[in-house]
């Protein structure tokens, strides 16, 4: 398998998935400043130039973070990262995969590109509304955690990706005085084997 990612984007969490459950891979990382990821080459792998994309051993492609992390751990069923089909553990966790996608990463790309929502020439309303979708999300993650450290009976792939977002966030002092329990759920999930590294190697810890 070849992930490609760039430093500190949405490669983050499948890269910490891969790494963490040891599985082999190839890791490509693009530099967005020299727009490596508008290069023909990327783009016939991935025509909207948007990282990760994962390209499995037979040439198929799997784009969108959310869809790369559930494949990860299809494939690897014995990483303990996603519970057993048709159990309403690995539901829940299907549920938060698509909170986390529709919701916060959704927020984060309002608040940090504007531009791409509104054909004014003045973002502030979609800062606000991308603010305001972040710290209703956040605080529902928050009032979840309270009292455990994962967001559904085992420690998932959902605890990654939480994550990777959580350290996205424009203040996170503010957010965490505010939200006692999303640290001590994120300090858990660097706690597993291989992850806090990748969180480094990306810079965002």
């Amino acid at each position: 398998m070849k992930l490609y990612g760039t430093t500190g984007g949405g490669s983050v969490a499948p890269q910490a998935a891969l790494t963490h459950i040891g599985a082999d891979f190839e890791l490509k990382m693009l530099d967005f400043k020299k727009e490596e990821h508008l290069a023909p080459e990327f783009l016939a792998i991935n025509p909207r130039g948007q990282i990760p994309a994962l390209v499995l051993d037979d040439g198929t492609v799997i784009t969108e973070s959310a869809a790369v992390l559930l494949h990860i751990v299809d494939m690897h069923a014995d990483s303990g990262l996603i519970a057993a089909p048709g159990t309403t553990t690995r539901a829940q966790t299907y549920r938060w995969m698509a909170f986390l996608a529709t919701n916060v990463y959704e927020g984060m790309l309002r608040y940090m590109y504007p531009e791409h929502y509104t054909t004014e020439e003045k973002h502030d309303g979609v800062v606000a509304s991308g603010e305001q979708v972040l710290s209703r999300a956040f605080a529902i993650l928050n009032d979840t955690l309270d009292g455990r450290p994962e967001l559904v009976e085992n420690f998932s792939v959902a605890d990654i990706y939480m994550a990777m977002l959580f350290y996205w966030h424009h203040d996170l002092p503010a957010l965490t005085a505010e939200l006692p329990h999303l640290q001590p759920a994120v300090d858990n999930t660097l706690s597993k084997p291989g992850i806090s590294d990748v969180f480094s190697q990306n810079g965002l810890i």
